[in-house]
């Protein structure tokens, strides 16, 4: 079997080390040079390529079975502070889908794309409450209209032969990316999200797992995945910072956030969490 992942970074590398220990063959996609001596420990083969680019693409899933699309992008440096360029994050996902499309044909054996998008995707959902995967998403901000229309363009390929599913997943922590990490740079500062918002956690090897049950069960559709921590994102990270000694967030709410979200449908599909309160952040839960 060969899994082709794009984007192999945080959540992509675990997957790419994931499937070779599970006797995969292994091609992974970077846009970054430096990268591919880390990743000849994982990977198989190694593409340096931006997702939009179909002749590279083409190289990197020629003959997959699976196509796993984890990638991340378009965070620049302006000025010496990170920002987001709307331009490059855009083409980091939208670009990558019609990287694809245009290089499908390269990979005649290919019977999944599995998407990990994100919970950003609902937009509010119209203030619904509860929300599930049938629930219209309100992508009042360019983020998530970015993650939609990934959707719908992979959703778009499937066939009797060919499955696409796409993970909304909730924010990736696990080691080296703990919840403290994700805390301290926002902590006693003011910000635009929704605190009442779920809190909508995943640990990354949650994710992996879910990626591979999905491969198991030879899943298509649109799916949930996140953990199920009962807290708002308020309540959540308040007691992170009192734990770890740093200063409350001060959540201003200008972009409001989906209440009620149900990860039901996986679950009934199967699928159990190995860190289902966001407890083990530190651990590697993968086997």
């Amino acid at each position: 079997m060969k899994i082709a992942i794009v984007g192999a970074a945080y959540t992509g590398r675990a997957a790419a080390l994931y499937f070779r220990d599970r006797g995969y063959s292994v091609s992974v996609s970077t846009t970054r040079q430096e990268r591919t001596t880390d990743l000849a420990e994982v990977a198989n083969h190694i593409v340096v390529m931006k997702g939009s680019d179909s002749a590279a693409m083409a190289s990197l899933i020629r003959d997959a079975d699976i196509v796993l699309l984890s990638m991340a992008g378009g965070l620049g440096v302006k000025d010496g502070k990170p920002y987001m360029d709307p331009v490059a994050y855009r083409d980091s996902y939208v670009g990558t889908a019609d990287g694809l499309i245009g290089a499908i044909s390269a990979a005649p054996k290919l019977r999944q794309i599995i998407f990990c998008s994100s919970m950003n995707a609902y937009g509010d959902a119209n203030g619904v409450n509860p929300v599930d995967e049938n629930t219209p998403a309100n992508a009042a901000s360019p983020a998530a209209q970015v993650f939609l229309e990934t959707e719908k363009k992979l959703a778009a390929l499937e066939t009797d032969t060919l499955k696409v599913c796409n993970f909304r997943t909730g924010t990736i922590y696990g080691p080296g990316r703990e919840h403290r990490d994700e805390l301290k740079h926002i902590a006693g500062k003011q910000i635009p999200f929704d605190g009442q918002s779920d809190a909508m956690l995943i640990h990354r090897d949650d994710v992996v797992r879910a990626i591979s049950f999905a491969v198991d069960h030879h899943l298509s559709g649109l799916y949930n995945l996140f953990n199920d921590i009962p807290e708002n994102k308020a309540d959540f990270f308040a007691r992170v910072a009192q734990r770890e000694g740093l200063e409350p967030v001060i959540w201003l709410g200008v972009f409001k956030g989906p209440r009620g979200v149900s990860n039901a449908k996986l679950k009934q599909a199967g699928f159990s969490f190995a860190d289902p309160l966001g407890k083990r952040e530190s651990e590697i839960l993968l086997a």
